[in-house]
């Protein structure tokens, strides 16, 4: 008796080749202790689960589906094919809380307590634990293949085999909605699904960039080497300090947006220090579950992105992940933690990136109010570092010609500051928010083009500013294109933002 599946199979989709991933992951986690009675195989495009008539089909299935899916002591989810050891607590209970808002969102598919547990979460930048409530259950669903018909008692005569058919509830593929009759698949595909919880990433979404009801999001990898896959599933898992991995703690988990959780499993499952070896990965397919106008009782579907493995910016999204991407948590009136992002760039940049925009597309959105902009220039060393990680060449040259006419321009302010005996940040924060305001209020390209060229000639007093005369085609060419006035616009005021000099000689040059 065998299930049998090829990784190349034509009528695989992406959820089923995530599944297999899983599978995969999960056989190469049992090493050598496979459930009794149980052969596998696992090679770069197949797997093969054997075991011989003296277990029955469903006995089988039971004992490998005992072997895949269980509890914690804490009665948290515990999937032995994502490699989460006990010293990760914290990053389980991120997975537990995102797959009851997915696969398992319906109580019935994840009975448990009534009575909410409190997990001491621990934070860096807090002494004491904040508590995060959870809800412990006592089982769940892919535990028994519960609603799909594959363990239902055999009738007389059957001896535990498969039904000739097995449904597909949404606890197998969160979303999935049934008309009138329930979704039929094979008993083999059924049993494959199963393990898309596996193989996928879940993420906690506190989207501020967009007014959405998203909660949560599902990270579905276009696995392409079930080998390699599961090695780097198994490696991204350990503790290393041989790169930075975003989405391996629970506040890594907590994110804004879905493509932010896409580019950040991604980046982790891709990074060049975890294996010598490919990650077995493509791409991915990110898809949002929240509440929807049609819908009231449940979570559904609110977004699905398809996001490539790479992008000519996606350094800008690491640099602003790693420097503005961790989460930080809120303390409730009740006493209850609520983690939040710390900020919304990082979502901003990967909704742009797996767009197919500009990589600062809508940052007017992000500086539009006063509080906002202020907020941020806290943040402006994290901005230059983006800065200095942009990859097109016109970028780098409208930041670059904006930073030298600014720093020009905080130096004869320093001058008039210690002519006049006057406070040198006010006047810097005075023209600072003058500027921010004549940016945001240009509506045609030309008048964004002139206020530019005039701004580089008041700080060099007429003569030739050093970086537009070095690119002077590239710019001209640039600022007087009429399609890229949002794009100017935008980067402008991420150089506004960017522009961080040394602070040492703030006191006689300026902010410079």
């Amino acid at each position: 008796m065998a299930l049998r599946y090829y990784l190349n199979d034509g009528n695989f989709t992406i959820y089923h080749r995530a599944a297999l991933g899983g599978l995969a992951a999960t056989i190469t986690a049992w090493e050598d202790n496979p459930p009794e009675g149980i052969q596998t195989t696992v090679e770069s495009d197949f797997v093969e689960i054997t075991w011989d008539e003296s277990l029955t089909e469903q006995e089988a299935l039971g004992r490998i589906l005992e072997a895949s899916f269980k509890l914690t002591e804490d009665k948290l989810i515990d999937l032995p094919g994502q490699f989460i050891g006990e010293d990760a607590a914290d990053l389980k209970l991120a997975i537990h809380e995102g797959l009851c808002l997915t696969f398992l969102q319906h109580n019935k598919m994840r009975p448990g307590e009534k009575t909410p547990r409190v997990f001491p979460l621990k934070n860096a930048d807090s002494e004491n634990p904040n508590p995060i409530t959870y809800k412990a259950i006592n089982s769940y669903a892919h535990q028994k293949a519960q609603g799909t018909g594959l363990l239902d008692v055999p009738r007389r005569g059957e001896g535990g085999n498969f039904p000739i058919s097995a449904t597909i509830p949404q606890s197998v593929i969160p979303g999935a909605m049934t008309g009138k009759k329930p979704l039929q698949a094979t008993p083999d595909e059924a049993i494959l699904l199963l393990y898309l919880m596996v193989g996928c990433a879940v993420f906690l979404l506190r989207p501020r960039t967009y007014k959405e009801k998203a909660q949560a999001c599902i990270v579905v990898p276009d696995v392409t080497d079930l080998l390699d896959f599961a090695n780097s599933m198994q490696i991204l898992a350990s503790s290393s300090q041989n790169f930075q991995r975003f989405s391996n703690t629970y506040l890594g988990r907590v994110v804004g947006g879905a493509e932010e959780a896409a580019l950040s499993f991604l980046i982790d499952i891709k990074a060049d220090a975890i294996a010598d070896t490919s990650s077995g990965v493509s791409g991915c397919q990110v898809i949002a579950m929240g509440k929807v106008a049609w819908d009231k009782n449940q979570i559904n579907r609110s977004l699905s992105v398809k996001v490539r493995g790479n992008y000519p910016e996606m350094k800008v999204f690491r640099t602003a992940k790693q420097y503005l991407g961790v989460s930080k948590i809120l303390q409730t009136k009740d006493g209850k933690s609520y983690p939040i992002p710390k900020s919304p760039v990082p979502e901003l940049i990967a909704a742009n990136l797996a767009a197919e925009r500009h990589w600062c597309a809508y940052f007017t959105t992000l500086v539009s109010k006063k509080q906002d902009f202020n907020r941020m220039l806290f943040q402006k060393e994290c901005f230059k570092k983006m800065a200095k990680a942009i990859h097109d060449e016109d970028d780098q040259a409208i930041i670059k010609a904006f930073h030298k006419a600014w720093e020009i321009t905080m130096g004869q302010l320093g001058e008039r500051a210690r002519e006049n005996n006057l406070d040198f940040s006010r006047l810097v924060e005075v023209r600072r928010e003058k500027m921010r305001n004549e940016i945001l209020r240009t509506k045609t390209p030309s008048a964004l083009a002139s206020w530019f060229l005039q701004f580089c000639i008041n700080a060099t007093k007429g003569a030739a500013l050093d970086p537009i005369r070095e690119d002077k085609e590239r710019i001209r060419n640039f600022i007087f294109n009429q399609r890229n006035f949002d794009r100017f616009q935008n980067l402008l005021l991420f150089a506004l933002l960017s522009y961080a000099g040394d602070s040492s000689n703030n006191k006689n040059t300026g902010d410079k």
